[in-house]
Order: C-alpha cells, then structure tokens, then sequence
C-alpha cells in the first residue's frame, strides 16, 4: 500500500515530525538522518525521491530531529524551550528506531550524513538490536582532526587562489576550536565555495536551494520556515562546544551491526584520512569502506546513482564481512 504521510511523533517528551514515503509497507524501513548541526530533511522529501527513486525499494522515513525544522524550537520564548544535547539527539534517535520497530516489525535500516551518521552509529552501539545495518556518509568521527583540516585547507587555497577576501577572514577567526557560530560559519563559507562541501556548489546557492525547497514544500507554513532558519543558529550554538572533543576512533571500536562507510575523495568537512583509521580500527558484523572519487562531503546530491547502489547493497545484505 502506497504511504505519503506527514506524522508528529513523541520522542524524548517533545513533539517531532516525520514524514513517511514509500510504495508497500512491506519494503524494509530506511530512516535517513540529515547532517547539522541544525539542517531539516522533510523539505528535501520530494527533492530526494527525484534524485535517488528510493521510495519503490523502501519505506522512507524523512525525520526532522530535534532542533531542525518542523521539530525547531518555538518562536517565542517560554513556550515549550527544550534542551538539545548530543545524548539527547542519540536518545531521541533510540525512541524512533523503537516506534519504526514497533509499528512495521522489523529492524529499520539507517542512512546517516555527517553529525547525523554519528548520532546514528552512537544509538547503534546502545540499541544494536534496532537496526538492520547502517550507511554512514561523511561521518564526523574526529572533529579536532577534521576542525584543523579544514581550517588549513581553507586557508591555504584562498592564497592559493588569491582570494585576500577569504584570507583576511579566515585569519581574523584563526585557527580551531570554532566553537561559536561566527566562527563556525565562516569558515564553512568558505569550505563550501571552495568545493569542500557539495562540488560544483557554493554557499549562496546551498542558501538558495534552502530557501526555494522550504518555500515550496506544502508542509512548511512561513512560520515553520522561519523557526527552520532560527534553529539553525541555536542548534549550533547548543551543540558545537558539545561535539568538539568526537573522536570515534578511540571511544567506538565496536559496532554490533553491519555498517557501510560512505566517503568522498574531495570531502574536506570530514577527512577521509579520519574515515580510513576510524574503519581500520572498528569491529562489526561486517564493514565496507566506499570511496566516491568525484563527491565532496555529500556524495547523495554529488553522485546519486551510485548512492543509490550502496543503500541496495545494504538492502540486499551483500555486505562482504571482513
């Protein structure tokens, strides 16, 4: 039976909102997990199915976590404040693989991006007996190794480029911790025109495609839109000195489910020098390490097809253990 249902759910005592897509309830439960902090997804739902036809092979789950989107927090103060904290999104992300269990009676798969992946492969560490098998794409797994890298990357093709505009800031902010959203954002700024993000894109038009997909969504009123735009600042604000220390390499050396590490060659945002040791060292039921050659941080918008395949690899279970 064909589903397309825009749902509020209770997790961690605060009202979230998914959306559900698929074509038979009888396709395994993929729950994508966006990367942040800060970033919706259910805006993106019909942008994705465009993109990546995953609806026919699954049941999609768009999920707009604490803090992002729909799930924002309210305009006004003192109505309904609540705490955002990486436990908090990793219990949250718990209470949602129970429910998806519950209702559908089987372990759902999970698709996490950046800090989305880690929140993912954290709940999975818990709750293994939750998830069928994670796809893990750009995974921030070392932020004081990844913080640096970007920094001197940034840094070093401005003057290469020339770019005294890029220079000047960078070198205003210096080096890490960026542990405010000042600094946060300028230097992703540059990380994403100088192609470290999505290749081919740049801040302004990440901003414009944004805006048009929240404008456009039927399910986003003006003033979800702007409680989207708000949380973007106080999820970063809340989470970032949060997430400074992340080293999975040294806190995570086991996984209990089967775990595909997706990596682009070009992602400056989460290194694959990061990814490769965080893999050498993990033990699980069964990994893969893929390399998308011509993807930045986002190898799903960068390369889509090829995505695709790894989310069917999953499915399938062809996992090679090793």
């Amino acid at each position: 039976m064909e589903t397309d249902v825009l749902e509020p759910v209770q997790l961690g005592g605060i009202t979230q909102w998914i959306r559900i897509r698929g074509t038979s309830t009888a396709n395994p439960v993929l729950l994508l997990m966006q990367q942040g902090p800060g970033l919706p997804i259910i805006n993106e739902a019909r942008a994705w199915e465009q993109r990546l036809g995953l609806e026919k092979d699954f049941t999609v789950i768009y999920w707009d976590q604490r803090g992002t989107g729909l799930s924002a927090l309210p305009l006004r103060r003192g109505q309904g404040q609540f705490e955002i904290t990486p436990q908090l999104m990793v219990a949250d992300t718990i209470a949602l693989l129970e429910l998806l269990r519950d209702r559908y009676g089987r372990k759902p798969f999970v698709a996490g991006f950046s800090f989305g992946a880690t929140y993912a492969a954290r709940a999975a560490v818990l709750r293994p007996d939750l998830v069928a098998g994670i796809v893990a794409t750009g995974m921030d797994i070392d932020i004081p190794f990844a913080e640096q890298h970007m920094y001197d990357w940034a840094l070093a093709t401005a003057r290469q480029r020339g770019n005294q505009r890029a220079v000047g800031q960078l070198e205003k902010i210096g080096p890490p911790p960026h542990l405010d959203t000042r600094k946060f954002t300028t230097r992703s700024r540059w990380i994403t025109n100088f192609g470290g993000v999505t290749t081919g894109a740049t801040w302004n038009s990440q901003a414009r495609t944004l805006a048009a997909s929240l404008l456009r969504s039927p399910d986003y009123s003006p003033a979800a839109a702007l409680r989207t735009v708000r949380g973007f600042t106080s999820s970063q604000a809340a989470l970032l000195p949060l997430l400074a220390s992340t080293d999975l390499v040294t806190t995570m050396p086991k996984l209990d489910v089967p775990i595909i590490l997706v990596q682009g060659r070009l992602d400056q945002v989460a290194p694959g020098e990061a990814t490769q040791r965080f893999y050498d060292a993990l033990t699980a039921p069964s990994k893969q390490l893929v390399w998308f050659e011509r993807s930045a941080h986002t190898p799903q918008y960068d390369e889509p097809a090829r995505f695709r395949d790894v989310l069917l690899t999953l499915r399938a279970g062809d996992l090679a253990a090793t």
